[in-house]
């Protein structure tokens, strides 16, 4: 299953988003997947801690935490992957856990994947709870539900923000 868009859609996506309205650009090479939505990319020798963007995947001790994990790990560990991040006064936004927060696309073929979105149509990811307002990925999580993909196999799958504050 591949989700990919092109480049007016990427572009769409991101400006119609206020947040994206300024984003940095690099390539890196994918070092260590922490979890569903976490990430290390090499950048100028150095490890950046990394967020996915817009997604929330379970966590690692929750239901179907390690096989969004491995998911993840499979598609980009390792690999070279181009990394857009939100930036917020001229810097990289660290977000709350002081992790950048990106959009991760793989190129293969030619034609670029958006990993945050693979990340949802597979099942592997909800949409991030700030981020239900987007429709395009509304329509993504909608469908993998719809399959039973993923994390939507499971009968009562509980959103990892309920399982967070359920688990303090």
């Amino acid at each position: 299953m591949k989700v990919s868009l092109p480049l007016v859609g990427l572009l769409s996506l991101f400006f119609l988003n206020n947040a994206y309205s300024q984003t940095s650009e690099f390539n890196g090479i994918v070092s260590k997947v922490s979890d569903g939505d976490t990430i290390h990319v090499l950048y100028e020798g150095e490890a950046l801690k990394i967020r996915l963007s817009h997604i929330d995947a379970p966590e690692r001790k929750q239901a179907h935490g390690i096989k969004s994990q491995k998911f993840l790990e499979e598609m980009i560990l390792d690999k070279s992957v181009t990394v857009a991040c939100k930036m917020k006064d001229g810097k990289w936004d660290k977000g709350f856990y002081g992790r950048l927060i990106c959009n991760i696309f793989i190129y293969e073929d030619n034609s670029p994947t958006y990993i945050n979105a693979k990340m949802i149509k597979s099942g592997n990811a909800w949409v991030y709870k700030r981020e239900r307002n987007n429709d395009y990925l509304l329509n993504l999580e909608r469908d993998a539900k719809e399959n039973r993909r993923g994390l939507w196999s499971i009968a009562s799958p509980i959103e990892p923000w309920i399982y967070r504050k359920l688990n303090k």
